[in-house]
């Protein structure tokens, strides 16, 4: 009886070291470059292109230690800003292509793509990398509805109102009015979109920069120019406090859930527009829009 119970407790403790080696996780390492590439945007193709070479991308094991995937993550968005545009995709598509089989290292890599692409948590945030991540939960069958959700929101901020796009119509209201206006109604060379909360420190920044601009008051001076303030979050007493404070020479209006038409992670939000609304220029700065202005005339 003895001898049996000794041999239960060394199969029970094999199967346990087994499976403790199954699911230990491994410290992430670059894979060798090459000595034969020797200029520095081959040498970061050839990187990106094969970091997760060897990295155990499929292994649950990850799942309860995440924080080893995160930094491979932070690490490998930091090539990103060196690497091309094709490498960089390339990298994306073959990392996605090994997570897509299990829906938990499938999310777990979207969220960390979440939070350093697009969350703006890291130092490179670029909508472009980012945009994989989400199609790639979108289109997974094992990915149920409800996680899907955030997703889904996120695809259909991301894929609107891109450079070259016709800016998505919306209507707005000036203040203490009722009735709405439509965008695409403004006529005028150009119309330069200007989504802010003057409560956001970066935003009265902002305001006060255009406000001072000479060059953007003689384009509004000569017609060629509208400015249109917008308030995205609808007419609230608090905003309808500040609304003395924008230049006389600005449309100043509020809208409705202006984060279903735009992305306002980052406030504020400049959009430089075409007569036909076309999108010329997409969170950008008061000089490229004055450049932009000057080179047109």
């Amino acid at each position: 009886m003895v001898r049996k119970t000794l041999l239960l407790c060394i199969f029970i403790c094999t199967v346990v070291m087994l499976g403790a080696q199954e699911s230990t996780v491994r410290p992430y390492h670059l894979p060798d470059i090459p000595d034969s590439l020797t200029t520095p945007d081959v040498r970061s193709g050839y990187l990106i292109e094969h970091y997760w070479d060897q990295f155990e991308v499929e292994n649950r094991a990850y799942l309860n230690a995440q924080e080893i995937v995160e930094q491979a993550f932070v690490d490998f968005a930091s090539i990103m800003r060196i690497a091309s545009r094709e490498s960089t995709m390339k990298a994306i598509d073959t990392l996605l292509d090994r997570a897509v089989d299990d829906e938990d290292i499938l999310l777990m890599y979207a969220d960390i793509a979440d939070k350093y692409l697009y969350s703006g948590e890291g130092n490179f945030v670029s909508e472009e990398a980012y945009l994989p991540f989400v199609k790639a939960v979108l289109d997974s069958k094992k990915v149920d509805k409800l996680r899907k959700l955030r997703y889904s929101y996120q695809y259909d901020v991301l894929t609107k109102n891109q450079l070259g796009m016709v800016l998505t119509d919306f209507e707005y209201k000036l203040p203490g009015k009722e009735k709405t206006y439509r965008i695409k109604k403004l006529k005028s060379p150009f119309t330069l979109l200007y989504i802010n909360d003057p409560e956001c420190e970066d935003c009265s920044l902002t305001t006060l920069r255009l406000s001072v601009s000479q060059a953007l008051l003689q384009e509004i001076k000569a017609g060629r120019l509208i400015i249109l303030s917008v308030y995205p979050d609808g007419e609230t007493e608090e905003w309808l406090t500040h609304v003395a404070e924008y230049p006389k020479e600005w449309i100043v209006a509020s809208m409705e859930n202006g984060d279903r038409c735009f992305d306002l992670r980052i406030m504020p939000a400049l959009y430089l527009l075409d007569k036909d609304k076309k999108i010329i220029l997409r969170n950008t700065s008061l000089e490229e829009v004055e450049a932009v202005l000057k080179d047109k005339k």
